[in-house]
Formats: C-alpha cells, sequence, structure tokens
C-alpha cells in the first residue's frame, strides 16, 4: 500500500525510501491544504497525525477528519496510537488537561522560588535598580529587542601598537559576581604589563599565542557553550572547544580573563553592579572599535550556558538610556558568533609558492569516505610545492585532529553551522542545510588578509560560497555531476518530491557552474556533461581524477575465506540501495552454492541514523568507521561494489584493487574509471548475474588470482595521486597564471 507523507520538515533519508510522495511545505496550513488538495481524488485507507503538543499545529491535528473517509489514527505525546474517535479524542483531551493545569501549577511554584531566590542575590550584590530586580522579563526583552534596535557603526577609537616583548600580566583577583570596576581602573592605570588577568590561575600558552595579533583585547578561559540559545549576542563558543582550541566570540563571559591593558584604559571601566554587565559592555565596544576578543578550550567537561536575565536587562536598559551605545555593533559579527576555531599559533603567511584555499564540507581527515580520501591524498602530493589552507565545516560529534591536518594545509579554520536551514525551496535540500554567515566570513577574510591565487571549493553544494571572494580566480570540483544522481535516484524512487528534487539541483548546478572560473571533474563523461550544460568553454573544464594511495594500500596474501567485503558509508543513499541489494538478492544466491561464506559491511560512522536498523542474516557483520581498511581487504575474497545509482567515480573500487582484490561491480559502480571486465575487475548488472561473478571468482582461484594481479598493475600505472597531483598543478596554473611565475610551477 502506498504512503505519503504531509509535513513542515523532511523526513529522514529512510523514512523517505518507503514513501511514494512526499511534500513537505513551510506552515501547518500550507500542509493541510497540500493534504486536502492530493487526496480528495483518491480513496485514503488512513490518515495519521500528531497530536504530540501545541507546536504541531492545529491545521495538522485536524486533517485526517477532513479527508475522506475520515479514518483518523492519532500520534500523543508518548509516542501510542489511538483512533480518531469521539470518546478516544475526549479521553486524550481530558489526559492533556490535567497534565497541562499539573504543569502550570508546577511552573508557578518553580516561579515563585526563582524570583525569590533573584531578589534574595538582588540584596546581596547591593540592593539593585528596579530594572535589575525585573531582570526576567527584561532579559526577555533584551533578547529579542536588542538585535533589532542596535546600529550598526564602528567606534572609532585606536589604541597604540602593543610593545614587541613577551606577554606579561598582572592578575586582579575576583571574588562572587560583583564588580570590582575601582580594583581594575588601578591595576590599568598603575600597572606597565601588556595585559590584566581577571580571575584567578594561569593563563594557557594558548591564550597568550592570540596577543600575537595586535587586534586582540581579550582572550577568556571557555566555561560554558552556547550551543542554540537565543541570547543578546554571542557570550560563549557555539560548542565545547578541545583543549588549547580558540574561538572567536563577541563576549566571552568567563571567571578566567586576559585583556589587553592599554585597550582596556582607552575603553574605560564602566561603573556596575555585576561584572557580567561590565564585561559585557567592554566587550560590546570592543568589537566595535574592531578589536578582537576569543574563548580558548580547556580539559574540563562544560554545561551549556546558562541565563544571565540580571546581566542581560541590565546591558539592555543601559544601551536604551545610552544612544553611543545603542548604534554601534562588532565590526566582525559573522566571524565572533563563536562559530570559527582554529588553534592558535599559525599565522597566515605570504611565502613565494602557489596559495590554494580549499573549502571543504568535512573535515578531509580521518578518511572516513571516498570525498575525504581524495581531498587529503591529493593537498598532500602538492604541499611540498603548494601552501593549502583549509576551512572546513565540521560534522556534529566530529574531533578536530590539529596536528594531522597540519601536515598538509598550512592553516586550518573549522566551522560549525549554527544556524537553521534556509526555507527556500527552490535550492536543494542539502544546500539549504549549508548555509552559514559564519563560513561565508571566514573565506571572504581569509582571501582578504592572505591573497590566495585559487579558491577551491570542494563539492557542488558548497557551489553558493563563491561569491565570498570574488576576486579570486575559483575552482569547482564536481566530485559528481549531482543532477545526474538525483536523476538516477528520481528514476529508482519515483514520486513528485525526487522530480522536485531532480529539477532543484538542476537548476542550482547550471545556475553556479558558470560562476567559476575553473570546473574540475573526476572523469571525462562528467566533463563532457558539465561542458554541455554549462557551455563553458572547454580548457576551463579539466579532469582531474580520483586516485589511490598505491605505496599505502599494496597486496598482501589473502586469508583462504570465503568472505565478500561491502564499503560504503551509510550517509549516502546510493550506498544503502547497494547493501539491501547485495543483501536481499545476491547474497541468498550466493549461500546456496557457498553456505560458508560471509559478508563484511563497513556502513561508516553512525550508520543506524541513516538506516532503519533490523534483524539481518547472521552471516552479515557490519562495522561503523574503520579507519584502517587494510586488514579487512585482506582477509576479502571477493570486494562487491553492487551499486545501482551512482554518480563521479568510486575511489573504494581503486583501493580494492590496489590491494590486490578482485571487484564484482555493475557497470554504474565502475562509471568513468575505463576498467575492463574480465581484465582489472568483473562487471555484472542484474541480482542473479552479479551473485553468479562472486561464485565463480570463490570457485576458481586461479582466475581469481590473475584478474587480482592485473587490478594491482592497473592502479600503479593510471591512478597514483603522485601522478594526479600534477594534472592537478596544470590546472591550478591554467586559472590563475601568476602560479606560472611562482617557483613551485618549475
Amino acid at each position: 500500500m502506498p504512503v505519503w507523507i504531509f509535513s513542515t520538515a523532511p523526513p529522514r533519508p529512510e523514512t523517505e525510501q518507503l514513501c511514494e510522495r512526499v511534500v513537505v511545505r513551510a506552515s501547518a496550513f500550507r500542509v493541510l491544504l497540500a493534504a486536502e488538495k492530493h487526496s480528495w481524488s483518491r480513496w485514503v485507507a488512513i490518515s495519521v497525525a500528531p497530536w504530540t503538543g501545541a507546536g504541531d499545529g492545529w491545521s495538522i491535528k485536524l486533517a485526517p477528519f477532513l479527508i475522506p473517509p475520515f479514518r483518523a489514527l492519532l500520534l500523543n505525546e508518548h509516542g501510542d496510537f489511538f483512533p480518531g474517535k469521539p470518546g478516544a479524542v475526549a479521553v486524550h483531551a481530558q489526559r492533556r488537561w490535567r497534565d497541562r493545569s499539573a504543569k502550570l501549577w508546577n511552573d508557578a511554584r518553580e516561579w515563585k522560588h526563582r524570583t525569590r531566590d533573584w531578589l534574595r542575590h538582588a540584596a546581596r550584590v547591593g540592593k539593585l535598580r528596579a530594572v535589575e530586580a525585573a531582570a526576567f522579563p527584561g532579559a526577555w526583552l533584551a533578547r529579542h529587542w536588542f538585535p533589532k534596535l542596535h546600529g550598526n557603526e564602528a567606534l572609532g577609537i585606536e589604541a597604540p601598537p602593543p610593545e614587541p616583548h613577551p606577554v606579561d600580566w598582572l592578575t586582579v583577583h575576583t571574588i562572587g559576581p560583583e564588580w570590582n570596576g575601582a580594583t581594575l581602573a588601578k591595576a590599568a592605570n598603575d600597572g606597565d604589563t601588556r595585559c590584566i588577568l581577571w580571575g584567578a590561575g594561569e593563563p594557557t600558552p594558548e591564550m597568550i599565542a592570540l596577543f600575537d595579533d595586535p587586534r586582540t583585547f581579550a582572550v577568556a578561559r571557555q566555561t560554558h557553550f552556547r550551543a542554540w540559545k537565543k541570547q543578546l549576542f554571542a557570550t560563549a563558543p557555539f560548542r565545547t572547544l578541545q583543549p588549547g582550541e580558540a574561538a572567536q566570540v563577541v563576549a566571552p563571559l568567563s571567571d578566567t580573563i586576559l585583556v589587553d591593558r592599554v585597550k582596556l584604559l582607552e575603553l574605560g571601566i564602566p561603573p556596575a553592579r555585576l561584572s557580567g554587565t561590565a564585561w559585557m559592555l567592554l566587550f560590546w565596544q570592543a568589537g566595535a572599535a574592531g578589536w578582537r576578543s576569543y574563548g580558548v578550550g580547556g580539559t574540563e567537561e562544560l554545561t551549556e550556558q546558562p541565563d544571565f536575565p540580571v546581566e542581560d536587562a541590565t546591558f539592555f536598559f543601559r544601551a536604551l538610556r545610552d544612544r553611543d551605545l545603542l548604534r554601534l555593533r562588532p565590526r566582525e559579527p559573522a566571524l565572533s558568533r563563536g562559530a570559527v576555531a582554529f588553534r592558535p599559533g599559525a599565522a597566515l603567511e605570504r611565502r613565494e609558492r602557489p596559495r590554494v584555499l580549499v573549502v571543504s564540507p568535512f573535515l578531509p581527515y580521518p578518511l572516513a569516505h571516498g570525498g575525504a580520501v581524495r581531498i587529503w591524498n591529493l593537498c598532500r602530493a602538492l604541499a611540498d610545492r603548494v601552501d593549502f589552507v583549509l576551512v572546513a565545516a565540521r560534522e556534529h560529534g566530529e574531533a578536530v585532529d590539529y596536528a594531522k591536518l597540519g601536515e598538509v594545509f598550512h592553516d586550518v579554520r573549522v566551522v560549525d553551522i549554527d544556524e537553521r536551514a534556509f526555507e527556500d525551496e527552490r535550492l536543494p535540500r542539502q544546500v539549504r542545510h549549508h548555509h552559514s554567515a559564519a563560513l561565508r566570513a571566514v573565506i571572504a577574510e581569509i582571501a582578504r588578509e592572505w591573497e590566495p591565487h585559487v579558491l577551491q571549493i570542494e563539492y557542488t553544494h558548497m557551489a553558493h560560497f563563491r561569491d565570498a571572494a570574488p576576486h579570486v580566480p575559483a575552482i569547482l570540483v564536481e566530485h559528481d555531476v549531482t543532477f545526474t544522481l538525483y536523476r538516477q535516484l528520481a528514476d529508482a524512487t519515483p514520486g513528485a518530491e525526487a522530480e522536485a528534487e531532480f529539477g532543484r539541483w538542476l537548476a542550482f548546478e547550471r545556475q553556479w557552474l558558470k560562476s567559476y572560473d575553473s570546473v574540475w571533474t573526476v572523469s571525462e563523461q562528467d566533463r563532457e556533461i558539465v561542458a554541455r550544460e554549462s557551455g563553458k568553454a572547454p580548457q576551463k573544464i579539466h579532469c582531474v581524477p580520483n586516485g589511490v594511495d598505491v605505496e599505502r594500500y599494496h597486496p598482501e596474501e589473502s586469508a583462504a575465506t570465503a568472505e565478500v567485503l561491502y564499503v560504503g558509508s551509510f550517509r549516502h543513499l546510493p550506498n544503502v540501495i547497494g547493501f539491501e541489494k547485495l543483501e536481499r538478492e545476491v547474497m541468498p544466491l550466493v549461500w546456496q552454492r557457498f553456505p560458508e561464506a560471509r559478508l563484511r559491511v563497513v556502513a561508516g560512522p553512525k550508520h543506524e541514523s541513516f538506516w532503519k536498523k533490523r534483524a539481518v542474516d547472521p552471516r552479515i557483520e557490519i562495522h561503523g568507521f574503520i579507519e584502517d581498511l587494510r586488514p579487512l581487504y585482506a582477509r576479502a575474497a571477493v570486494v562487491a561494489v553492487p551499486l545501482e545509482v551512482s554518480a563521479g567515480t568510486n575511489i573504494k573500487v581503486l583501493e580494492a584493487m590496489a590491494c590486490g582484490r578482485v571487484v564484482v561491480t555493475t557497470p554504474v559502480g565502475c562509471a568513468g574509471l575505463g576498467l575492463r571486465d574480465g581484465v582489472d575487475v568483473v562487471i555484472r548488472s542484474s541480482g542473479a548475474r552479479f551473485a553468479e561473478g562472486i561464485c565463480e571468482l570463490l570457485a576458481d582461484r586461479e582466475l581469481h588470482d590473475h584478474i587480482a594481479a592485473a587490478a594491482r598493475v592497473t592502479a600503479e600505472r593510471h591512478f597514483s595521486w603522485k601522478a594526479i597531483a600534477e594534472v592537478a598543478y596544470e590546472g591550478y596554473c591554467a586559472v590563475n597564471v601568476a602560479v606560472t611565475t611562482l617557483p613551485g610551477s618549475v
């Protein structure tokens, strides 16, 4: 029975796979209209709607009762379903009313206790004014209205450049939340140190290193992370920083702050009751003067930043009274969101070498998937001739190996995407989720300060970041021609939404291909498609193929096992489709002849999030992310690549060949690589023929060894990263003639 989904948010990929049609609209009322439009001409067996809270919207809750034949099934907040009949609805309403009444009563008691605590706190810090005592409504007003009320002016103030000697400091000890402005002012006026340490303890080397930049105003030890909390402005890094990692923040509130003494004197010590309010006033003005403040990570476990209602309200009403303060705005609002992290100490040094700014939607190390393998190995092969700077989006929970990345990249900036996805339905879904003002700002900053010869944008869905540095010659690396992939997905899973997504990708890709000075593809086949769709001159499209590290991946004696290996991150839908074909169609036929055969699957990190985990045959073993695949290649008799949908070229095919393993693949799985059936690989299409190819290799050891040896030779001759790196360097010379005059071009 076909399933249709009408929703205000896109479902997960594994859910979408099960549906004939998915319709996404921006509001609940538009969802209702869409459901009515599509369903009245059909006989709907059952309509399901969530009744899990007020946020669902009454339009969605009432939708099942407006769709013939009005058979409704409702989901409550506990995850249970009940029929949409009067009696069941009445019971549900009664329970919700009882729960809501209890919640209101508990909330009232909690507000009573919190108000009493804050009044006691106000008395302790010196009989706060009425606005401070009314902190909660004042803080709410501040967070909602201050971002709309403040101006865009810079603060015209400059501090003399610091003396070129090691950073020293005078410590001003603080106890409690009170603002000891007099003590701080005396230390600033009477001292002769470069900095003042507000708080206790010692600053870390990373904190001190940030004062190498004369623009630095203050560096704070991170005590909380901001996450998605609504604030006046960023007062903590977006996430928990790694030890020694830093992020620029408008106002990094902390109990340990190292501040430039001269800049502090230029701003003046503000009168205030609370230290939090005083530091917010100082940081706000420092940002408007063009000075930078940072949070630096430590080793302790952190929690999300709590609310500061008294401090927020006091700052807000102070700004309302002080029009000069209200007119200001930090000069670098996007950079100071606390979303751009880096390791202090690396300098954007301009050397007489080609300089390339690489922008990636993920960290290229560890080598978690084919895209990371390509970026890492290609840049590593050129690192002795080219200076690379990396700007990469960080995925949730991902650790940053700055030491390893530093082996290849001159500097690394890691961006956490801290903005909600765009709601513009004209854009592809993946593009909407990769909107980031911080990422765009850091590209512009590096382009301005480092003056790269080339801007290299990896992946189609990142193409819109090209306009962050419009004056720099730019290359778009098409790891695949993405609209061709979505054309295949629309054919494999027909539906209006799949067709619409294909159309969005086609329009988006055509638009941005024309905006780049050069486009790199991974195969000649893709090169022809790009030329046809973009109208670009042939000399502006270069084929820079995928490769393999033939020194790292080398043949080892295979264990005498009948093991089939499948490698494919489940975050990529074609890999999920390929696995399901292997599980349901291919392996049952293999087991008829070789019941002892096993299937080993490497599904990548958090694969359960992208695939509905279920029971599989005990002869199938599924792994998550594995950093080193070589032991798995060594024990595999056959490597299966049963892809029915794919674009670009598959690095996993090349890695298996370099390891001297026989690959059984579909024509799609090895497209663009120029491989020969029965010589380099075994190419089979349907499930039965694919299974036959695996069985033939398991049964005929001589044939197996012959193809395995030829595969290794082909990998060495045609897919070495060293040879491909020369092609890439020629691409840099073609896009910017200045590269040809530098020493690295010789």
